[in-house]
C-alpha cells in the first residue's frame, strides 16, 4: 500500500472512531434513579409507583399490604376506601388502581411525608396514632417521639426520628425491676405498622436516670441504622 493511501485510511478510520465516541459521550444522559416509596423505611414494593402531574401514586392493595389491611376499590374505578376514609384521587395504572401517597398516609395517620427529588424517593413514617415529638434532636440518636396520653411513658415505645425518618425503638426499664425480677409483657411496639430490620442493639445502664425518667434505669435501643449513619446524626 503506498504511503499516501496507508495516511489517508488512518485519517478516515480515525475520524469515523473519533466521532463516534463523540457521539456516544453526548447521546448518553444519566440514568434518573427509580421511583423509590417506603414505610418507616419498609419499600411499597410495585413496578405500578409512578409520577404523575408532579404528585406519587403508589399501589393501593401493596400499600395496605404493609399494615395488614385491604383496601375496597369503588364499582366506578373513581375511588378506593382504605382504613375507614374514601380516596378519590386515584389513577388506574396498567390495571392497577394507584393512589396519591400523601391521602394513603393520611388513611394510616402518618406523621410526616418526605420527599427527596434527588434519590427519587418518597419516605412515609407511620407511627400510632397519637404518636408525637417528646425532645429535640440528640446527638448520635434524633429526635424522641412516643405517646404520654396512651400511658407509653416512660417504659415506651419511644421512637427515633431523624429528619423524618425512623431510626430507633427504645424501651426504658427500671433498676429495682431487674432487681425484683419484674416482668414487662405485651408492651407495645411497632405492631400493625411496617417495621424495618434491626441493624443493632444497644443496653445502657444509666446510673443516676435522666430527664424524663429520673431513676437508676436501662436504656435499651433497638437501632435500624448503622452505627456509622447513627454516628452521622448531629
Amino acid at each position: 500500500m503506498k504511503k499516501s493511501t496507508l495516511l489517508l485510511t488512518m485519517l478516515v478510520c480515525s475520524t469515523l472512531i473519533g466521532g463516534s465516541l463523540s457521539a456516544s459521550a453526548h447521546s448518553v444522559a444519566p440514568k434518573a434513579a427509580e421511583l423509590s416509596v417506603l414505610v418507616n423505611g419498609v419499600p411499597v414494593q410495585s413496578s405500578d409507583n409512578h409520577t404523575w402531574n408532579g404528585k406519587t401514586y403508589v399501589s393501593v392493595a401493596q400499600f395496605a399490604k404493609l399494615f395488614n389491611k385491604t383496601a375496597i376499590v369503588g364499582k366506578d374505578n373513581k375511588s378506593v376506601t382504605f382504613n375507614g376514609k374514601t380516596i378519590s384521587n386515584v389513577r388506574l395504572h396498567e390495571g392497577t388502581m394507584t393512589a396519591w401517597i400523601r391521602d394513603l398516609a393520611d388513611a394510616v395517620h402518618a406523621q410526616a411525608v418526605t420527599v427527596d427529588a434527588t434519590k427519587n424517593e418518597v419516605y412515609v413514617l407511620a407511627l400510632p396514632e397519637g404518636t408525637v415529638q417528646i425532645t429535640p434532636l440528640v446527638p448520635a440518636m434524633g429526635e424522641h417521639w412516643s405517646n404520654p396520653q396512651a400511658g407509653d411513658l416512660p417504659t415506651g415505645p419511644i421512637y427515633g426520628v431523624y429528619k423524618g425518618k425512623l431510626v430507633f425503638l427504645e424501651y426504658m426499664v427500671a433498676q429495682e425491676d431487674f432487681v425484683a425480677g419484674k416482668n414487662h409483657v405485651n408492651v407495645p411496639g411497632m405492631k400493625g405498622y411496617p417495621s424495618p430490620s434491626v441493624v443493632q442493639f444497644d443496653l445502657e445502664f444509666q446510673e443516676h436516670g435522666h430527664e424524663g425518667f429520673e431513676v437508676p434505669h436501662y436504656d435499651i435501643h433497638a437501632y435500624f441504622i448503622s452505627d456509622e449513619e447513627q454516628q452521622k446524626i448531629k
